[in-house]
């Protein structure tokens, strides 16, 4: 029962969440992931790790999916590029069962993390209210992405 609650609270915080704010959700569960990883690697339970990780891949694979070159252009190249390292990063930790690469992919995604932080309190602070209509738009476009967070994307359970 605890779970279902906590499920809905999330859908309602992925619905009601502004892009950057989406994306602020997705660092925040990559790192906890990550977390749970090196977690279960000290601990020898690699089925909770291998969990971890597929989860870990996952956002990070569809961060990198959602890039838009076009209008993004060098910073877009160059967050595809860190992207792809962190991504590298987390299979030879995985693979290797060893901790500091996880470490090394959690220190990038926190520098990341605070950059988009950042972003959100100034869109807060200039927020102007949505129409229904547009709340509307938000909410279609954000349940594949809490889909993807909560592992539920790509067979993840």
């Amino acid at each position: 029962m605890m779970y279902k609650r906590s499920n809905t609270y999330q859908e309602i915080a992925v619905q009601t969440s502004s892009p950057t704010k989406l994306v602020v959700m997705l660092y925040e569960g990559t790192i906890l992931f990550l977390q749970q990883s090196i977690s279960a690697i000290e601990s020898n339970d690699l089925d909770r790790k291998r969990q971890a990780v597929d989860r870990a891949v996952a956002v990070i694979q569809h961060l990198q999916s959602t890039l838009d070159m076009n209008r993004g252009g060098e910073v877009a190249a160059e967050l595809d590029k860190l992207y792809s390292y962190i991504h590298s990063k987390i299979l030879e930790g995985s693979t290797q069962l060893q901790i500091a690469p996880l470490e090394e992919a959690i220190k990038l995604l926190t520098v990341l993390l605070s950059g988009w932080e950042e972003a959100a309190r100034r869109e807060e602070q200039h927020a102007v209210p949505t129409t229904l209509l547009a709340g509307q738009a938000a909410k279609h476009r954000a349940i594949p992405i809490a889909r993807v967070a909560a592992g539920e994307e790509h067979g993840f359970e």
